[in-house]
């Protein structure tokens, strides 16, 4: 079945508990629990790929019965390393994924190494609560977005053949430079406010060759999380099946976007379930 729904969302830790943060972060851990993904789209597993998560010989995909958790974070509130997320893994059709890679040519590896990390599951606690739904985890590579779609083109013929609903979600912070990062929770950084809404245009208009192609001093301005690896995956399987629509958007500590984009197909535009 054709991938039903993608997202690409923030990840910082502070969305695991804004509460502990002063709330910071609230905004858009609200945003995330609005789209209601379970409701919605009714997905039986859910694809999620994490800038975390990165295997420089080649794509990963964890094919375990249950990826392990990862707390991949220090220096914060200890409480947020109480905080369990454990769903089941989907490990048949992650190795489909990989056969289908491979049969491509694109360098993939089925593997019970790593897991989810917080890159996967801050923002699943927001769409996915109680993590009752299968989720596979995916690495990104180096180098390069030509290399990220081709391998998210792989995943959405792989997934047109199967029989199971499939959302797909990356994350990661379009802007995210922790050299400009200020104290204050509200300082505003206009300069990369300005890049990144160039950034969100393209995704919103489709123009995924033009944003692979991205101005480099302007991205390296802003150094965007894992290259944006996430969003080129998510990118290459919707293709022009699935219509970005901006669901929220801002900045924290003057550094770090925390831009919402999800992707529906257009007659699916208000749908709220079968």
């Amino acid at each position: 079945m054709p991938l039903v729904y993608a997202g690409f969302f923030p990840n910082a830790p502070f969305l695991i508990s804004p509460r502990l943060f002063g709330g910071v972060g609230e905004a858009t851990a609200t945003a995330l629990r609005q789209l209601d993904l379970a409701a919605r789209w009714r997905p039986d597993v859910v694809l999620v790929a994490s800038p975390h998560w990165v295997s420089p010989m080649g794509f990963r995909v964890n094919d375990s019965a249950r990826p392990r958790q990862i707390f991949d974070f220090s220096g914060f509130p200890p409480e947020l390393s109480s905080v369990k997320y454990a769903p089941p893994g989907a490990p048949e059709l992650a190795r489909a994924l990989v056969t289908e890679g491979k049969r491509r040519g694109v360098p993939v590896e089925a593997t019970e190494e790593w897991g989810l990390d917080h890159g996967a599951w801050a923002p699943l606690l927001h769409v996915a609560p109680g993590a009752t739904i299968p989720v596979v985890p995916l690495s990104i590579t180096v180098p390069g977005p030509r290399r990220h779609l081709a391998w998210g083109e792989a995943i959405g013929t792989a997934l047109a053949g199967r029989p199971e609903r499939v959302a797909f979600l990356g994350t990661g912070s379009i802007t995210h430079s922790f050299r400009r990062m200020r104290s204050d929770p509200s300082a505003r950084w206009e300069e990369g406010e300005r890049i990144e809404q160039e950034i969100v245009e393209l995704v919103l208009a489709r123009r995924y060759d033009d944003l692979a192609e991205f101005d480099p001093p302007k991205w390296r301005t802003i150094e965007p999380e894992g290259d944006l690896g996430p969003l080129f995956m998510v990118a290459g399987a919707a293709g022009s099946e699935l219509v970005p629509r901006l669901v929220s958007a801002g900045q924290v500590h003057g550094a770090f976007g925390m831009t919402v984009i999800e992707l529906i197909r257009p007659e699916a535009a208000g749908h709220r379930g079968r």
